[in-house]
C-alpha cells in the first residue's frame, strides 16, 4: 500500500494521476481525496488566473525543457511527463514573469512551510480524534527525547487537555524531527508542531478551506499552530511561546 508520504509527493506533482495504483491510494481515505480534490482545484485556478498572460517562447520551451531528473525519486516515474510546468507551460510562463514583477512591489512571497504543514495535517487527520489525555510530564520526556525542549509547569500548561505527542516530520525535506501534538481548543481539535529548527523568519498566518493557523519563529525553533475556523488561534499560539523553553 502506497505510504502517506509518497502519496502526498505525488499529488503534488500531479494531482490528476489517472494511474490504477494512485486512483486507488487516493480511495484508501478521505484524507487523500480531499488532499486531491483541493489540488486539482489550485491546478485549475492557477490555469484560470494566467490564461491572460504571455510571455516569450523561449521562456516557455525552458519550462518544458527541465530535466525529469530534478524531480523525487519516488515520483519521477509517475509524475515527470504530468507535473504542473509540462501541462500548463504557456500559463507556467506566464507566472514566471508575474513572480517577477510581484516581487518588486512585495516584501516577501508565500513560505513553502505553509504548503509542507497543511498536507501533514491531512495525511494525519486520524490524530484529531484521538481523546487519551496525557500528563504534562509525559509530554515533556518526548519532547526531551526528540527536540531537546519542554514545556513549563505552570498552570496554563497545567490546564491543558493534551491528547496526542507524536514524532513529526513536517520538515522531513530537511530531515528535521520535531514534535506533532493535538490539544482540545475551544472549538474543536487544535494540532500543535514544535520544530527545533527555524524555517521561518517571522510569524506567518496560513489558512485553506477547512484551517486557520499560525508558524511563529522563535528563538531556539519553530512553532505552528493549526485549528478549525473560529478557533483561537493566536491565543494558543501566544501562552504556547511563553511556556517553552528551549
Amino acid at each position: 500500500m502506497m505510504k502517506d508520504q509518497q502519496f502526498n509527493e505525488r499529488a503534488h506533482a500531479n494531482p490528476h494521476d489517472d494511474s490504477t495504483e494512485f486512483l486507488e491510494a487516493a480511495a484508501s481515505s478521505p484524507e487523500r481525496q480531499h488532499l486531491v480534490v483541493e489540488l486539482k482545484q489550485l491546478d485549475s485556478d492557477l490555469r484560470a488566473s494566467l490564461e491572460a498572460v504571455s510571455a516569450p517562447e523561449g521562456l516557455k520551451q525552458t519550462l518544458l525543457d527541465i530535466p525529469e531528473g530534478m524531480l523525487h525519486p519516488d515520483t519521477e516515474v509517475a509524475a515527470a511527463n504530468d507535473s504542473f510546468w509540462r501541462r500548463n507551460a504557456q500559463y507556467a510562463a506566464g507566472l514566471v514573469l508575474a513572480i517577477g514583477v510581484l516581487a518588486i512591489f512585495m516584501q516577501s512571497e508565500a513560505n513553502p512551510m505553509e504548503g509542507m504543514v497543511f498536507s501533514h495535517i491531512y495525511s494525519e487527520l486520524e490524530f484529531l480524534n484521538d481523546d487519551t489525555p496525557l500528563a504534562l510530564a509525559e509530554v515533556n520526556t518526548v519532547m526531551n527525547s526528540r527536540i531537546g525542549s519542554e514545556f513549563m509547569q505552570s498552570p496554563d500548561m497545567e490546564n491543558l487537555n493534551i491528547n496526542v505527542t507524536e514524532d513529526c516530520w513536517v520538515d522531513i525535506e530537511n530531515g528535521v524531527q520535531g514534535v506533532h501534538m493535538v490539544v482540545q481548543g475551544d472549538v474543536g481539535p487544535v494540532t500543535i508542531m514544535v520544530l527545533p529548527n527555524t524555517p521561518v523568519e517571522q510569524d506567518i498566518e496560513i489558512s485553506d478551506s477547512r484551517f486557520d493557523g499560525m508558524i511563529s519563529a522563535m528563538p531556539g525553533g519553530t512553532l505552528v499552530v493549526v485549528g478549525e475556523k473560529e478557533e483561537s488561534i493566536e491565543r494558543f499560539s501566544t501562552m504556547l511561546a511563553a511556556n517553552i523553553s528551549w
